[in-house]
């Protein structure tokens, strides 16, 4: 369920009072999106989790400075992003093979060819995605597995929405390479 920036203030505002259900609420309605986020961005499990505890901790602390100006779930990927580059500057993130797919889920096929076909097409997605550089892969992960807007996208960034759309457009330059330069192998193989 969507929530409006009414709802988010009022949220914020039940958080800054102590309410602990306010605290609940928030986890259960972010903490998957969250942690699928850094789970692309992070690329390994633990490091993710973790990023995830310090996510919702500095949101905690921090809930008096949410405004309402972008919703909650914006707000907290813009932490979650904040707390991973800091990850990353310290040089703290293991090596680790790529995401599992997409939110998890597996393709609701009945067919088992159609299944098969699909868990081939997701896996040599998620090896593409964990080959671009960092900055298309958060890009891409931001905009196409958490469904951000533009917007939303350049607050967590912090860059301006032009900007953030260029970057989208040449991370899809990215994958459609590598995507392609996969395809040629496998044809050749």
């Amino acid at each position: 369920m969507k929530r409006g920036r009414w709802d988010d203030r009022r949220l914020a505002r039940r958080i800054a009072r102590g309410d602990e259900d306010a605290c609940v609420e928030l986890v259960r309605a972010h903490h998957r999106s969250i942690f699928a986020f850094l789970l692309h961005l992070c690329r390994h499990r633990q490091s993710a989790e973790d990023v995830t505890q310090e996510t919702f901790a500095a949101a905690w602390a921090g809930i008096g400075g949410f405004n309402g100006t972008s919703s909650l779930a914006t707000w907290l990927h813009r932490i979650a992003y904040r707390k991973f580059v800091d990850l990353r500057r310290r040089d703290r993130l293991p090596a680790a093979p790529p995401p599992p797919a997409p939110g998890g889920r597996e393709p609701r096929h009945e067919d088992p060819l159609d299944r098969l076909v699909a868990d081939e097409e997701s896996r040599r997605l998620r090896l593409a995605v964990a080959e671009l550089d960092d900055a298309a892969r958060e890009t891409i992960v931001l905009h196409y597995f958490q469904g951000l807007s533009y917007r939303e996208m350049a607050d967590v960034l912090d860059q301006p929405t032009g900007t953030v759309k260029w970057w989208t457009s040449r991370a899809l330059a990215q994958l459609k390479a590598l995507l392609e330069a996969s395809s040629e192998n496998e044809i050749e193989g």
